[in-house]
């Protein structure tokens, strides 16, 4: 199964759905159960909920995750469960509410070409998507112009999109009710941004590795918050006003405690214990807070979201959560099925992935310097996007059919993709054997030693698959490849040269922080 059904799984926990036993997931809306069971790709709506066909049971396309975050806004809303329905059928509506029919689409082309075409005398159309863990939803009524104005910001209607700016004292424009993920990924000249108080949600890793960015005050009115928005910033002193988030001590939760979004870098402790009744300890919540030595988790986390404590190279973790193992650095879930990280400090020479584990989490082994050999098992049938990056001394073996591996570079088992290589595999050459069609997520991230690439076949770059490849100069980007994705070649910071054909689609900071001229081909 590809790493998107991990996304899914997260999707589950951004809804606030919890996991009772394995692969399955439970929410209660004033005590009305609706139960999810990840393996078997199916969601119990309950006993009130009226389902007209069997599918719209089903967690199998895109559309009905859609569906499923649908109906649980519905909910949380106050909708009764008896006062929904789930139709799905030839031209009938997805949902229908009290009379409203809304119809469900994935978010992306789906929904615009539906969108093109669709009548609003008939009902509503719905998407949404969860993206650096904020939950973000599109309907028909909305209209999305870009605004025109200061070219540091890029706005569509409410939403800041990207600061583009060098200004070192950043006000963002009165009205923003949204600032998107990663809109000021990165940018090294901010060291205060002034947040507007119409400002009511702010995107995961928005500020992410603002590396001088010294203040920040969240405002009243912010009441969603995507994962850790203030990630790798180590001068940050965080101030807070909202009513749905707590301060203490620097740590930023949600305003009753249960979620721990942001641990300060800038914190002298050599030891943090994780307050008791804390439940979910954030993605990346600890990134890079290096002065830690020691974190203890209490029995109360039932949830350690994507790799929290990336970045700690001296750190040790005192476990009291009944839902995790922690052994030799690695942490696995209580059933051992699942890897969800490995300590940066963790020093390995040979480590093998044991029988019971089926899935590798996304980052799960990110920057494990101290690694020198992984030895994927048989019974692996899930792996994140590339869980080793910047593991430069790692070579990997595999013995899964589901990902074949050859001279240390991990394929999918179709070998189509490429979606795991580390910098000790790929070496100065690399040259994309035929066949190939996608070199996957982060898939050549942190290889220092790469200085050339051929690309042959190849029709898709995705996100940062070739970030942090330091050495890399000059590539030829054949006309075969029809997508580059988001970050793909950042921080490569020698890169001078691109020669790329003008109808291949570059997503937005596909080459950021690097000086690099674009030659355009015809």
């Amino acid at each position: 199964m590809i790493c998107k059904d991990m996304k899914y799984t997260a999707l589950y926990w951004a809804l606030r759905f919890k996991e009772t036993t394995e692969d399955v997931y439970v929410k209660k809306y004033n005590g009305y159960p609706v139960v999810i069971n990840a393996e078997a790709q199916m969601v119990d709506y309950g006993c009130q909920i009226k389902i007209m066909h069997q599918t719209m049971r089903y967690l199998k396309r895109h559309k009905d995750f859609v569906i499923l975050e649908c109906v649980d806004r519905l909910l949380q809303s106050g909708v009764s469960p008896a006062d929904i329905t789930l139709d799905g059928g030839d031209r009938a509506p997805d949902i229908l509410v009290k009379g409203q029919k809304i119809f469900c689409e994935q978010w992306g082309n789906d929904y615009e070409k539906s969108l093109s075409g669709f009548d609003q005398s008939v009902g509503m159309l719905y998407t949404s998507r969860l993206v650096s863990g904020l939950l973000e939803y599109r309907t028909s009524d909305m209209t999305f112009d870009i605004v025109e104005g200061d070219p540091d910001f890029e706005i569509a209607n409410d939403e800041l999109l990207l600061y583009k700016g060098r200004e070192k004292i950043v006000n963002i424009p009165e009205g923003i009710r949204t600032i998107a993920a990663s809109a000021f990924w990165n940018n090294d000249y901010i060291e205060e941004v002034v947040i507007p108080k119409s400002v009511e949600q702010i995107g995961g890793d928005s500020f992410y590795c603002c590396y001088n960015l010294k203040k920040i005050c969240i405002p009243p009115r912010v009441s969603a918050m995507g994962n850790n928005p203030f990630a790798g910033c180590p001068l940050l002193e965080l101030e807070n006003e909202s009513p749905h988030f707590k301060l203490v001590d620097g740590v930023l939760y949600d305003a009753d405690g249960t979620v721990l979004i942001y641990y300060p870098i800038a914190a002298k402790r050599l030891k943090f214990e994780v307050p008791n009744g804390v439940t979910c300890i954030g993605k990346h919540s600890f990134f890079m807070c290096d002065a830690l030595e020691e974190v203890v988790i209490p029995q109360s986390v039932i949830k350690l979201e994507n790799n929290p404590f990336s970045g700690c190279t001296k750190l040790k973790i005192t476990n009291y959560s009944s839902r995790y193992h922690i052994e030799n650095g690695v942490i696995y879930n209580c059933f051992r099925s699942v890897i969800a990280g490995c300590l940066n400090g963790a020093l390995i020479d040979k480590y093998i992935v044991p029988e019971t584990v089926t899935t590798i989490s996304r980052n799960a082994f990110w920057n494990c310097k101290g690694i020198r050999n992984v030895v994927i098992t048989e019974n692996v049938n899930r792996i994140g996007y590339n869980p080793f990056a910047g593991c430069e001394q790692l070579l990997l073996e595999s013995k899964s059919l589901n990902f074949p591996c050859i001279n240390g570079i991990i394929f999918d088992k179709n070998f189509s993709e490429i979606q795991c290589a580390t910098d000790r595999a790929v070496g100065k050459m690399f040259e994309v054997p035929k066949g190939v069609l996608i070199i996957g997520r982060g898939a050549f991230s942190g290889c220092k030693s790469l200085k050339s690439v051929e690309l042959n076949g190849v029709v898709s770059i995705g996100k940062s698959a070739f970030t942090n490849c330091t050495s890399l100069a000059d590539i030829y980007i054949p006309d075969s490849v029809a997508y580059i994705g988001e970050w793909a070649f950042a921080h490569c910071t020698a890169l001078r040269h691109v020669s790329v054909s003008i109808k291949t689609f570059i997503d937005k900071n596909a080459f950021n922080e690097c000086n690099v001229k674009i030659s355009w081909r015809k």
